[in-house]
């Protein structure tokens, strides 16, 4: 199925001034998608067989997809608390973020915009209720933008239905909507034209929703684009390290192999296999392992018949290092620190607590995401607001947003330990508060697990954080 290109957007909209960035979806974007899936160019191994030459798919790490994803769980979580100085905008702002979905697809959506350089939140109207629409990064072309990011945007859609392939094209600009459906017997063409009411019932070819806002809001991960400089298109956080994905596959794939290539393996005399006849006809030759005795041994020809165990040993610490020194070259490309992603159950990945904590690399990288999503979600308020002005189910007045981010709520049991009987030997914290701190408690048990401490500590026990 051919994606959609500047020509097929010409014929939809004719006064559209969208870029051509035909090459950059079809090789760039394409070629980062496949990679994610885990189908990339390299997935496919030549070997040759004792007749032919062959293919074997590759035993792959997929590590696109792990790093969109620690990426999206590091760059988003529940912490982030949206605020609207109105009480009746707010309650409005939550319950549809609750109805749609957004706290369960965002995630989704962050991670397949890591991979593919972008993606869209887009809201629009269903039988008189505001809606939210997930949009990956390659089902949507800007048309229009400015300092402030892109307010015109065209978006595709393909459905089939009764073995046709129906493109569903829409213009997206600062309060108006325009939809054009076509219709083609294969997948390979844009089709003709055909009327909205075949797959979209009563959808108008054009909504005019007023405002002063758009539709939708782009993110893109904070990546300098080095492959297209002219349009404000992401682009994926590991389009120039595809050479090392390529290499952690091959390592992986050499680590697996180890196994069967390594696997118990013996030496016997010629004396000691047999041959049958199979089914087919054809003599098989073969060893028995479970014949427990041989017949008509003689005695000088004992060490001919010496079995010799010649297994060879597993290479698993080379192999582990080895990716492992590929993981840091990998870090390092993307913008993490070295480690935040190992080969290894002691450490593996870094929580979100460590992260906050250090003043790393990685706490950077994902605070200059943050800030370009919390772009994107003020984005999103405004044109869910505007979206209820124009359905009437709010009254147009002034309002303000803020986006708070509280990660510092996110610390482990240990870590909060460890700093609370530092706060307490440095005299900072009282007994009580302490105790609440440690054991998360209120204060009344607080209070009565410190008078049994007292009363311990005045018989001669050792004081509690002592």
């Amino acid at each position: 199925m051919k994606n959609t290109n500047i020509s097929d957007i010409k014929t939809a909209f004719p006064d559209v001034c969208a870029p051509n960035t035909d090459s950059y979806y079809s090789e760039k974007i394409a070629r980062w998608r496949k990679v994610f899936e885990g189908h990339p160019p390299w997935e496919k191994v030549k070997f040759h067989g004792l007749k032919k030459k062959a293919d074997r798919p590759m035993n792959m790490l997929n590590t696109a997809k792990v790093l969109c994803d620690c990426f999206s769980d590091l760059t988003f979580s529940e912490q982030v608390e949206i605020t609207v100085d109105d009480e009746n905008f707010q309650q409005y702002i939550t319950e549809q973020l609750n109805e749609n979905g957004f706290w369960k697809k965002i995630p989704d959506l962050l991670s397949s915009a890591y991979a593919l350089g972008g993606g869209c939140v887009k809201v629009f109207a269903e039988n008189g209720k505001p809606r939210i629409d997930f949009v990956h990064g390659d089902k949507f072309i800007p048309a229009g933008w400015n300092g402030r990011g892109i307010f015109d945007g065209i978006f595709s859609a393909v459905t089939v239905s009764g073995g046709k392939y129906y493109t569903l094209l829409e213009r997206q600009s600062v309060g108006k909507a325009e939809y054009k459906l076509f219709k083609s017997g294969d997948g390979d063409s844009l089709g003709a034209e055909a009327d909205l009411s075949e797959l979209y019932g009563d959808l108008p070819p054009i909504v005019n929703y007023g405002g002063t806002v758009p539709m939708f809001s782009y993110f893109k991960p904070a990546v300098s684009n080095n492959a297209e400089y002219d349009v404000p298109l992401g682009m994926s956080i590991y389009a120039n390290a595809l050479d090392t994905l390529k290499a952690l596959d091959v390592a992986f794939d050499s680590f697996s192999r180890e196994f069967v290539l390594g696997k118990k393996r013996i030496i016997i005399p010629a004396s000691c296999v047999q041959t049958v006849t199979d089914d087919d006809g054809a003599q098989v030759r073969y060893f028995d392992a479970n014949d427990e005795a041989f017949v008509a041994l003689n005695v000088e020809d004992a060490e001919k018949f010496k079995i010799t165990d010649n297994t060879v040993e597993l290479r698993v610490e080379e192999h582990v290092a080895a990716i492992n020194a590929l993981l840091n070259i990998l870090c390092f490309q993307v913008g993490l620190s070295a480690g935040t992603l190992s080969f290894d159950a002691v450490q593996g990945v870094k929580t979100a607590t460590e992260v906050i904590s250090q003043d790393s690399k990685t706490q950077r990288t994902i605070k200059s995401n943050k800030n370009l999503l919390t772009e994107m979600i003020e984005g999103l308020v405004h044109s869910l607001i505007s979206l209820g002005v124009w359905l009437e189910v709010l009254k147009p007045k002034e309002y303000s947003v803020n986006i708070s981010w509280q990660d510092n709520v996110v610390i482990d049991d240990n870590t909060l330990i460890d700093n609370t009987i530092k706060l307490y030997s440095a005299g900072l914290l009282d007994l009580e508060r302490a105790i609440a701190k440690a054991n998360k408690c209120d204060e009344n048990t607080a209070a009565e697990i410190a008078k049994k401490i007292r009363a311990n500590s005045a018989a001669g026990s050792a004081d509690f954080f002592g």
